[in-house]
């Protein structure tokens, strides 16, 4: 549907930078919007956000936050009352040592402070708007997080990425890459992303480079337990002691074709996907060194030419006995020693 507007019947107006619309329209809280035209509307350059608040029906906290988001995009510059100049937000690059492949960063251990991951640090929204007019790289980062996240990020929550960066020392590339990681997961909100860095902070990950290898690492584990779940036709979110076993079939060394035989065994056997079952199986061809499928078909005809019964014709002679892999695997799953009290 097209319309025709008339926007010239209202006399006065007043000018909306072009780059609002074309570049942050859309990762702009709508009360931010108001104040911004509260701002640019007004004849007088020196606004009082209580004014403000007033004009725009908003509360002055709001007012500040939205101020904040302004400045921090470089759309106005903000001056406060005590005299201070403005200085304005500038996107700046990323360390050198960012654009460096994994394998060719050195990956230096970040001096750090014992911290739990409880602690909360709270920030005016005073002193986050002076802190971005002061450091161009924490401008950056807001800036930065509101276009991975695609949305505007309040106070609160500027208030936690700023802690991330100046008490934890995280620099802006490596809050930015985890936030990325972190979008990958479905995961939009700052409280995961903080909640994963401090996460990091106290297993010692804390600069760029090993960030960076501890995300490769935990996208290698996450695309092997898909696949894992993928062949066992599982579409429900796996229990902790599920994902712990197929961690640790992982670490065994078990490609995904492997888990793929040992999954068909468990059904063929047993009609139903058993995760103990499966770990039997796996259990007992590490035991024997078996990795390959050609090993396991070596490993199935090795045992059913040893479980043929041979002709015996002697009724005197010792019967023989046979043990098959199937029921020694079953035997495995369920047996309990504290039941037996004994071997």
């Amino acid at each position: 549907m097209k319309y025709i507007f008339d926007c010239d019947r209202w006399g006065s107006s007043f000018c909306v930078p072009s780059k609002v619309v074309e570049n942050y329209i859309k990762l702009s809280d709508g009360d931010f919007v108001k104040v911004l035209l509260c701002i640019l509307c007004s004849p007088e350059r020196e606004c009082d956000t209580a004014k403000l608040a007033e004009k725009s029906g908003l509360s002055e906290n709001t007012v500040i936050d939205a101020i904040t988001h302004w400045v921090s995009l470089g759309v106005i510059t903000a001056k406060r009352g005590d005299g201070k100049q403005p200085v304005k937000a500038q996107k700046v690059s990323a360390p050198a040592a960012v654009a460096e492949p994994v394998s060719k960063v050195e990956a230096v251990a970040a001096k750090r402070q014992s911290v739990s991951n409880k602690l909360h640090i709270s920030y005016k929204n005073s002193e986050i708007l002076e802190k971005q007019q002061k450091d161009p790289n924490l401008a950056h980062l807001f800036d930065g997080i509101q276009t991975i996240l695609q949305r505007t990020i309040n106070g609160t929550e500027q208030g936690e990425l700023l802690a991330l960066y100046e008490y934890y020392r995280f620099d802006a590339a490596s809050i930015l890459l985890a936030a990325e990681y972190c979008v990958s997961l479905d995961k939009r909100s700052v409280a995961y992303l903080v909640t994963v860095m401090r996460s990091w902070y106290e297993q010692d990950i804390c600069t760029y480079p090993q960030i960076e290898q501890e995300i490769i690492r935990l996208s290698d584990i996450k695309k092997y337990e898909n696949r894992i779940l993928k062949i066992f036709g599982q579409t429900a979110k796996p229990s902790k002691m599920q994902l712990e076993m197929i961690e640790k079939w992982r670490t065994m060394g078990f490609t995904a074709e492997m888990l793929e035989i040992a999954y068909n065994k468990c059904v063929n056997n047993t009609n139903k996907l058993s995760y103990k079952y499966i770990d039997a199986i796996l259990s007992n061809w590490s035991g024997k060194s078996i990795t390959t499928p050609e090993q396991v078909t070596h490993e199935d005809e090795k045992h059913r030419t040893n479980t043929k019964k041979p002709q015996n014709t002697d009724k005197g002679a010792e019967k023989q006995t046979s043990y098959d892999l199937d029921d020694f695997e079953k035997f495995a799953m369920n047996f309990d020693l504290s039941k037996t009290g004994k071997l």
